[in-house]
């Protein structure tokens, strides 16, 4: 397979491709406790994204998965001024159960909110804990989408998250770094379940795994997303354009499966809107 393709050459050219609007599902615009990213506020993370060719990015605020009222006031300003770049997640933490009644009214009532970021290792918290299950059972009834925080740990491994795409077959399973150390696991999840599908932060660089993946399950099944600012977004673009893939699956991952994720919810959002 050739690996310089023309999708491939522009990019190297010019930098993005005007029909290849690359779309980021696994961003954070905020800091982070003892790191230090560059440039994390709103305007560096556009900067990044404009040089990388990046059209938009679905976001979830590092203080909204820690504290849910500081990071949903974080969110609502991000997306109104900002609507344009930016979608976003509603970041859960499961110890603040009061604040799930929010969580909820804020995928319906506000324009850019897509889903949930669920991060059962930060919250010592398995993603079939019943804390987690109200929040899962509304993006099921909504169909929404979730990303989850995957690894080959016991608390988001990929056992976890068959049982609860099964359990909740109508929200769409985002598994973030697709069960890192688990690759044949996440792989066959995404293969097998039709709501479940790879996000590529950390494992895009693993020799191997794009094609693997492609191979596998289908570039129908896998997202980009780059966990910005956690890693370089040109690195992880590079991943997937030097991988030995076809075009058509480049453009399936970098932008064409989140454009129809995306558009889904958009019009379920529209069927579940409150009368005005």
């Amino acid at each position: 397979m050739k690996r310089i393709t023309p999708l491939v050459q522009a990019f190297i050219d010019h930098g993005r491709v005007a029909d290849c609007p690359v779309i980021d599902m696994h961003c954070h615009p905020d800091r982070f406790r003892d790191s230090y990213f560059p440039h994390p506020e709103p305007q560096g993370i556009i900067a990044t994204m404009d040089r990388c060719g990046i059209r938009r990015a679905v976001v979830a605020s590092h203080a909204g998965m820690v504290d849910p009222y500081s990071g949903s006031r974080a969110t609502l300003s991000l997306l109104r001024n900002h609507l344009d770049r930016f979608l976003a997640y509603w970041g859960i933490n499961p110890h603040y159960p009061e604040a799930f009644e929010e969580a909820q009214a804020r995928t319906l009532d506000t324009v850019g909110v897509i889903g949930y970021k669920i991060h059962p290792m930060w919250h010592d918290c398995a993603l079939t804990d019943a804390r987690y299950q109200p929040i899962l059972q509304w993006a099921h009834d909504h169909q929404l989408i979730v990303l989850v925080h995957t690894a080959n740990d016991p608390r988001c491994n990929a056992q976890q998250c068959l049982i609860v795409a099964q359990r909740y077959p109508n929200m769409t399973l985002l598994l973030g770094h697709s069960c890192y150390d688990d690759y044949a696991g996440a792989i066959a999840l995404a293969r097998e379940h039709e709501n479940i599908y790879l996000e590529l932060t950390m494992v895009a660089s693993v020799p191997g795994f794009i094609e693997r993946a492609v191979g596998e399950a289908g570039s129908h099944k896998i997202v980009f997303g780059t966990d910005l600012p956690w890693f370089n977004p040109h690195f992880l673009l590079g991943c997937v354009l030097y991988s030995q893939i076809t075009d058509d699956d480049r453009h399936a991952i970098l932008h064409r499966n989140a454009e129809r994720l995306l558009a889904e919810v958009a019009h379920h959002r529209l069927d579940a809107a409150p009368a005005r």
